[in-house]
């Protein structure tokens, strides 16, 4: 064994080294836990790229200039192009059509899908949201119970579905309704209808006054001071600026002439008067966002929160989602590109610089639990990835494409380019060079749209997406197989009746919720005596349209033969008398489909027979839901006698018999 003599100077060094490294033990323990950062995540409502005068928008908000000015802007960031699928996004970190809550408005988030929320608890977190919910309806207590069938004492039938509440999906703190496009005053109700939804955690607030976001926003002010010496993760859905447009006084009176003439001119859909309205409230969003971030600076939080502003969707009519690209409603970028900015001192996230990663609202769960250094729970597959170190260090994102569908297209985004994809034509966009997607280059571009197809599809199959402007999979394709009672629906139309005329005809009623995985198909036959193309649609109905109209909307409803049903083609295969088809759902999804049933439009006068047999959902994991299968099932509504339909029978026959008459 060997000894080593030191020195006193020798010494002295290696004793302040150990005292050194306890100390920096000490400091990181410490850090590691009354010193992690708080999350605030500001989701605004309606808010479109061109609404905020940071982006050149007509309407003065200073403070959110103020905190763009501040942070690091990140300048891709994706989300829906309506509210329910974009709050799913965050909550969940997965793709809306996986967690069924889109492409459009709706669907209950189910108790399975592990939130933020729920990882932000799990890692010690005080949890708390304050605004507007829209991923779930309101839970059924009593108190609300009474209210509901009050409110609609005149609709004996309506059934109170009650959810889950937020409470359940890890908020320990909730202030928040649970529709879309409530009243903005003490009755919060849509447009009038129905009992007033306003809560705290699980107890009915009906009787509370005042304008909502001003309400959200003390109660989130509220939640931040109660938990100022604990890590908390506050989300603020705002309900600014959705419909309707309400705005107090104050707000409409700083709203100068000067200010209001720079605004865009109205539309049809939007008065002066209304983008007057609009504007008011953006300002008073504003003064919001200034008092939220005064709070913060006040208690001496401001350092340490990871501050994040952003929107559910591009801007509504009344808004703008200039220099981009469409709006609400839309999957071009002004649809889904969001005005976002992520403010963090001590994360380095300051000074005004942009990044231009691609990433939206379904990587921020694992993004900010890195963040935060917190440990991710045991979640269903992500889609959504940590983008953290390339944010961080400015480096290109991790994340390769975003996928979205709605109505009659479904288009994917990458870090250059966008390719929508029609029942009948493809666009593709160099966003690097034209992010107004003003010039198709898809002739140009052969390889890319090729390419980006692949991947278009692979994200469907993934999703299990019933893409209603698309042919099923080969694995869904089936024989007709009616048997025993078919039904029958006939018609004669008369010469007065023009194309445009149709006549809706119910046959068949379901009212269980019905999803973007799942399929509607059917075996369908035609009077032998008519030619192969018929006058009519061969189609069903769907309660999503208003008025009550048909689903199938050209662009919108494709066969497994890859043919529009709105042109109502007749049977593929000529020899054959019956037919079975499938046509996915993904462009009504999420929501009830109440009526189903055909459509016979006007052009060419005679009497017409269509038969139906076999009428059901399928779901993605194989099973089915029979909507009619024989004459017990035939739920035919009430027609109202006309000069341009007559002779209309609903009956059901014998399968043998079809091809007979």
């Amino acid at each position: 064994m060997s000894i080593v003599l030191l020195s006193k100077t020798d010494l002295l060094a290696v004793v302040g080294s150990i005292f050194l490294s306890c100390l920096m033990v000490t400091i990181a323990r410490a850090d590691s836990g009354s010193s992690r950062p708080n999350v605030v995540y500001i989701l605004s409502d309606d808010v479109g790229w061109g609404d905020l005068s940071v982006h050149g928008g007509g309407v003065p908000t200073p403070n959110i200039d103020r905190l763009f000015s501040q942070s690091v802007e990140m300048t891709q960031f994706m989300g829906w192009c309506v509210c329910s699928p974009t709050r799913a996004m965050l909550l969940t970190g997965r793709h809306p059509i996986r967690v069924g809550t889109g492409p459009e408005v709706g669907g209950e988030l189910a108790l399975e899908e592990t939130t933020i929320a729920e990882g932000f608890q799990a890692n010690g977190y005080r949890t708390g949201v304050f605004g507007k919910w829209h991923n779930g309806d309101d839970p059924d207590t009593p108190e609300f119970s009474l209210a509901f069938y009050e409110a609609f004492k005149s609709l004996p039938n309506k059934k109170l579905n009650g959810g889950f509440g937020v409470n359940a999906h890890g908020f320990d703190e909730a202030w928040v309704y649970y529709g879309g496009g409530a009243d903005y005053f003490n009755r919060r109700t849509v447009q009038g209808r129905g009992p007033v939804s306003w809560w705290h955690n699980r107890e009915f607030r009906g009787q509370d006054e005042g304008y909502t976001d001003d309400l959200v926003t003390q109660h989130a002010i509220n939640f931040i001071r109660d938990n100022k010496d604990r890590p908390f993760f506050c989300y603020i859905p705002f309900h600014i600026a959705h419909a309707p447009l309400q705005a107090k006084e104050n707000d409409l009176a700083a709203i100068n002439s000067d200010e209001a003439a720079k605004l865009p001119a109205a539309s049809e859909k939007t008065t002066d008067a209304g983008k007057h309205i609009h504007a008011a409230m953006l300002h008073s969003m504003d003064k919001n966002v200034a008092a939220i971030r005064t709070e913060l600076e006040k208690l001496k939080l401001s350092d340490n929160t990871i501050l994040v502003f952003t929107s559910d969707n591009g801007a509504m009519e009344a808004g703008s989602s200039l220099p981009l690209r469409g709006h609400k409603h839309t999957i071009y970028d002004g649809g889904v590109r969001l005005p976002t900015a992520i403010h963090w001192p001590k994360g380095g996230l300051v000074g005004g610089r942009k990044w231009n990663g691609l990433c939206g609202a379904f990587d921020m769960f694992p993004t900010l639990m890195a963040m935060t250094n917190s440990k991710m729970p045991e979640t269903r597959p992500l889609d959504g990835k940590n983008v953290w170190p390339a944010l961080r260090d400015a480096q290109p994102s991790p994340v390769e494409s975003y996928y979205f569908i709605w109505r009659d297209e479904d288009a994917i985004r990458t870090d250059r380019w966008k390719l929508h994809r029609f029942f009948d034509r493809y666009e593709l966009y160099d966003m690097i060079t034209d992010e107004a997607e003003s010039t198709n280059v898809a002739d140009a571009h052969s390889d890319v749209v090729q390419s980006l197809t692949k991947k278009m599809d692979a994200w469907a199959d993934s999703l299990g997406a019933a893409i209603s402007h698309r042919p099923s999979p080969a694995k869904y394709h089936a024989e007709a197989k009616p048997e025993g009672e078919v039904l029958a629906v006939t018609v004669t139309i008369t010469d007065i009746a023009k194309p445009k005329d149709r006549l809706a005809i119910n046959v068949a009623n379901w009212n269980e919720p019905q999803y973007a995985t799942d399929w509607v198909e059917f075996d369908i036959a035609f009077s032998s005596d008519q030619s192969r193309r018929y006058p009519y649609y061969s189609t069903l109905e769907g309660n999503n349209s208003k008025p009550f109209g048909p689903l199938f909307k050209p662009g919108t409803a494709v066969d497994q033969f890859d043919r529009d049903q709105s042109t109502g083609p007749g049977i593929a295969d000529g020899k054959s008398v019956w037919e079975h088809r499938i046509i996915g759902l993904s462009s009504t999804a999420p929501g009830p489909l109440g009526k189903h049933g055909v459509v016979f439009t006007g052009g060419t006068p005679g009497t017409f027979t269509i038969y139906l047999d076999n009428l059901r959902i399928r779901h993605t994991d194989g099973s089915t839901t029979p909507l009619w299968t024989n004459g017990k099932d035939t739920r035919a509504g009430k027609i109202t006698p006309n000069d341009l339909f007559t002779d209309l029978q609903i009956r059901t026959i014998n399968v043998a018999e079809v091809g007979q008459e």
